[in-house]
């Protein structure tokens, strides 16, 4: 029985959310979500139809474009997930304008993902029975950088980095890791730049297992400090040998990049 109150409790509330909406507000809420997947998919032609010919899109830098220049931007973006969340809507007529947060990850170049989010302002007209954004404005993006996507992220990276040393692949290295890179040896040589470190991942044991445990990270602002330990084991046979680390990362352009390791060799007891 008190199973039933409770589900009729929350079906109620549902409901009244739901009808305390205006028809309006909800086809705008409804034109928002389509508008999200859209973006997700790639697909302008769906996009074409909830932007207005005359849309001014702003970014926070104070840029303005057409709608032709922000399909073409849409064309060369890959996204993974774009959301509007905490959404409010105000319709006067015709009219209306919204208000939300909007988060989204979209994959760069390298193939890495980028997270971030902003609070933005859209106007929309209704045209033809159908809501379009006439006017968006983006507020200040900001890195979704919460402890926890950002541990990901990292683990991630180094994760990616470990593989591609175990295969001696500089290529996907080379996506990983900035210009200014810098690596202390375990010997404790000092590795400069990215050209000698290829140089040491070249004479790496061929299609090696390198495998990492009891990451700690700590993040401030746009600098991440990783420590743990990792392992190296030939597939062909031979000694698994261990090493404690620190890396430290920076956030440039929305990307995690680490930009020094520190490593020693671990005895065994």
């Amino acid at each position: 029985m008190k199973r039933i109150i409770l589900i009729l409790a929350i079906t109620h509330i549902a409901a009244t959310f739901v009808f305390g909406q205006s028809k309006d507000e909800q086809e705008i809420r409804k034109t928002l979500k389509t508008i999200a997947d859209a973006l997700v998919k790639n697909d302008r032609s769906v996009l074409s139809n909830y932007y207005a010919d005359g849309l001014t899109f702003t970014t926070a830098d104070g840029n303005t474009y057409s709608k032709a220049q922000f399909l073409d931007f849409v064309k060369n973006t890959k996204r993974e997930s774009f959301n509007f969340d905490d959404l409010s809507v105000r319709t006067f007529g015709n009219t209306a304008v919204a208000n939300f947060n909007r988060t989204s990850t979209m994959v760069n170049n390298d193939g890495l993902k980028v997270n971030s989010k902003s609070r933005d302002t859209a106007m929309l007209v209704k045209n033809g029975g159908r809501w379009q954004i006439v006017a968006l404005q983006i507020s200040s993006e900001q890195a979704a950088d919460n402890q926890a996507v950002t541990e990901k992220q990292i683990s991630e990276i180094l994760a990616d980095w470990g593989n591609a040393v175990g295969r001696r692949d500089t290529a996907a290295i080379d996506k990983i890791l900035p210009a200014d890179f810098m690596l202390m040896s375990p010997d404790g040589k000092l590795v400069g730049n990215k050209a000698q470190y290829f140089e040491i991942v070249k004479n790496f044991p061929g299609d090696a297992t390198v495998s990492g445990k009891g990451e700690k990270t700590i993040v401030t602002g746009d600098t991440a400090v990783q420590s743990g330990t990792y392992s190296i084991t030939p597939k062909a046979g031979g000694q698994t040998t261990n090493y404690s680390y620190t890396v430290t990362f920076v956030r440039r352009g929305g990307r995690w990049m680490p930009i020094a390791f520190n490593s020693r060799a671990v005895k065994e007891q």
